[in-house]
């Protein structure tokens, strides 16, 4: 299974659920043209090896040419190209999944438009499912266990939205056997179920996301919201 530090998911809770996020990266994306972005891009290099961290400051540069809007110059075909294998590198690994999806799920793209790139589709699609599905179901389950645990309206909100853009993303890859296996296992774990699965390795699936649900406290409204969030995908 994926190893994720406490540190880490914590980091990338608080980056989801602000809601002063993605008000502060918009007003940043509205500095810089299009074309220079595109200059200025980290290189693969550097997508494909820095840590989670500086993945988040990638992630705010690549995400402005996901979604061009009126005014921008289009991105010719081979920049598209070049767009999509930089993107495919840093969701190639664990640090550049969460970093990616943590400035994501959040930015004002992602929470207006309904519709995922064709870049990012594509990029998530083509990425490893054993990396990415686990890490995508994280970016379901996370906001929308917050939803409860939230008392102020405006977080709750906001968690509520992320949670939607995290299924999103999880939709892309609707039916592969990864998701519907992590998936069942979660809501087993949701439903206090031990065991049952016959399929191979499903015992370790649902002993991984108990210990998940266990780090992260979450009790019996929590587990019946993020059991009916991702009951679409089981």
């Amino acid at each position: 299974g994926i190893e994720v530090s406490d540190d880490r998911l914590k980091i990338e809770r608080k980056w989801r659920c602000h809601p002063a996020t993605a008000q502060r990266m918009s007003n940043e994306e509205d500095i810089v043209s299009q074309s220079h972005v595109l200059s200025a891009l980290p290189t693969a290099n550097d997508v494909s090896s820095d840590d989670f961290m500086k993945q988040l400051g990638h992630a705010s540069q690549i995400i402005p040419l996901l979604h061009p809007q009126d005014g921008d110059e289009l991105l010719t075909e081979d920049e598209s190209a070049s767009l999509l294998e930089l993107l495919s590198r840093q969701l190639g690994h664990s640090d550049g999944i969460r970093g990616f999806f943590a400035v994501y799920l959040t930015s004002p793209e992602s929470l207006v438009d309904e519709d995922v790139p064709s870049l990012l589709a594509d990029a998530v699609r083509s990425a490893d499912t054993k990396v990415m599905v686990p890490l995508a179901c994280m970016n379901v389950i996370m906001p929308t266990a917050m939803s409860s645990v939230h008392k102020d309206a405006e977080l709750i909100e906001s968690a509520s939205k992320t949670a939607s853009s995290g299924k999103k993303i999880l939709r892309l890859l609707k039916g592969n056997e990864d998701v519907v296996r992590n998936c069942k296992a979660i809501s087993r774990v949701c439903q206090g179920a031990e065991g049952g699965l016959t399929e191979n390795g499903a015992e370790d699936l649902i002993e991984y996301w108990e210990r998940f649900f266990v780090n992260y406290k979450y009790e019996e409204q929590q587990r019946s919201d993020i059991a009916l969030a991702v009951s679409e995908f089981c």
